[in-house]
């Protein structure tokens, strides 16, 4: 992990839910390790705070329970008592999404990280809403956990299409996570290829051409680029990257939008919902230029 990463102020958006746990432990190992600050967020969704206040109201005073509101942030100050960092709670009433932007925009947050449950179907079409949402309006990188902590990233692929538009997909990984094993990741689909091994051949080299372009015009590092591992190989880019993250056990990808083709030109919608969820591993979505 890149000590000297430029990170200074981390998000964790946190529905207090079991599935942001492992998010609430990346955030934690991320802050310290970038010695970052770390806010913690949390909506309270008002039609919630409707009936947690019909249901209290009745009560006789001595059993009045407190305020939902201080409820939920003594929960996260808990949940990051034992981590030495430097972390603050924010709670407030309101529409998820936009809780969160305006706590990234004021606090100046470089990095916006949450969680993803893969078998609550309820819970995962209200939170797609939210992610969806963030995708679309967050001006900075939104990191959605997936698995349990095991030490820092070691192994982080790029999916790319070679566009300048997913520059920032790359400079981003190498800024922050450097000392890990990098894979720059492109998928082409070759239309009209069938099996045809000298139209492979053809359209692999153009890939590959592709790839050095897209490299030297970077301005990159020559030992930085030295070290980038590349995968360039023909499929459809959804397929083949969750392949790979399966095959290879990445643990972290990072995409691009705005791009030029496949789904990182798509990625803004539906495609982003289903592809984080075919993921295995956790991903970073970086805006492009």
């Amino acid at each position: 992990m890149i000590e000297n990463s430029g990170v200074h102020n981390l998000l964790l958006a946190s529905d207090l839910s079991s599935r942001c746990d492992r998010a609430t432990d990346r955030a934690a190992q991320l802050a310290q390790a970038w010695r970052a600050k770390l806010l913690v967020v949390h909506a309270i969704d008002p039609a919630y705070a409707v009936r947690y206040a019909k249901m209290t109201q009745e009560l006789p005073s001595w059993r009045h329970p407190e305020d939902y509101r201080t409820v939920a942030a003594r929960r996260l100050s808990m949940d990051l008592a034992s981590d030495k960092i430097n972390a603050g709670v924010y709670v407030s009433e309101g529409i998820p999404h936009e809780v969160v932007l305006e706590a990234a925009r004021r606090e100046n947050s470089d990095l916006v990280i949450t969680g993803l449950g893969r078998d609550e179907s309820l819970a995962r079409t209200q939170f797609g809403s939210t992610l969806d949402k963030l995708l679309q309006e967050l001006p900075v990188p939104l990191m959605i956990v997936r698995r349990r902590i095991r030490g820092p990233y070691r192994h982080v692929v790029i999916a790319t299409d070679f566009s300048p538009a997913s520059q920032p997909a790359l400079e981003t990984a190498i800024r922050w996570f450097g000392d890990a094993q990098l894979t720059l990741f492109h998928a082409y689909e070759g239309a009209g290829l069938r099996g045809d091994a000298l139209a492979n051949d053809a359209w692999n080299t153009i890939a590959n051409d592709q790839c050095d372009s897209f490299l030297s015009g970077m301005a990159l590092e020559p030992s930085v680029v030295s070290r980038l591992h590349r995968v360039i190989d023909r499929g459809h880019p959804e397929v083949l990257l969750c392949d790979y993250v399966s095959h290879k056990e990445i643990d972290l990808v990072v995409l691009g939008t705005h791009g030029r083709s496949g789904f990182l030109k798509t990625m803004i919608g539906s495609t982003a919902e289903n592809l984080l969820h075919l993921l295995e591993c956790d991903t970073m979505v970086v805006r492009g230029r």
